[in-house]
C-alpha cells in the first residue's frame, strides 16, 4: 500500500506550504528594504512576481517527485497564487477581483508546471 507521505496530494501540499512560507518571508524582507532604502513603488510589482516565481520554483523543486510532475506543479503553483492573494488581501484589508488576479493565477500555475518539470528532470538525471 502506498503511503500518504509520498502521494501526489502530499507533495503538492508540502510544495505549496514551502512556497507560501518563502513568499511571506521574502515579502517581509522586501518591505523592510523599501522602508530602509526608500525604493520607488514601481519596483514592487516586478519584485513580487519574481518572489512568487522563486517561491513556487523552490516548493516544486524540493517537494514534487517525478510522475505526473507537470500536473502536480500546476496545482502547487495555482494553490500558492490563491493562498498568497488572500493572505495579502487580508493584511491589506481589502479584497478585489479583476483580470490581474486571473493572470496571477495563470502565472502561478505555469510557474509551478515548468518548475516541476525541471525538478523531475533533475531528479531523474540524478538516479
Amino acid at each position: 500500500m502506498r503511503s500518504v507521505e509520498g502521494s501526489g496530494a502530499a507533495q503538492i501540499g508540502k510544495g505549496a506550504c514551502m512556497a507560501i512560507i518563502f513568499t511571506l518571508a521574502a515579502v517581509l524582507v522586501f518591505a523592510l528594504a523599501i522602508k530602509l532604502f526608500s525604493l520607488p513603488s514601481s519596483v514592487i510589482s516586478p519584485v513580487n512576481q519574481i518572489v512568487k516565481f522563486a517561491a513556487v520554483f523552490l516548493g516544486c523543486f524540493f517537494c514534487i517527485k517525478p510522475g505526473k510532475a507537470f500536473f502536480k506543479g500546476l496545482a502547487c503553483g495555482a494553490i500558492v497564487a490563491v493562498v498568497t492573494y488572500f493572505l495579502f488581501a487580508i493584511l491589506a484589508g481589502s479584497i478585489s477581483f479583476g483580470w490581474m488576479n486571473v493572470l496571477d493565477l495563470l502565472f502561478g500555475a505555469a510557474a509551478g508546471g515548468i518548475s516541476a518539470l525541471i525538478a523531475a528532470a533533475a531528479k531523474h538525471k540524478g538516479e
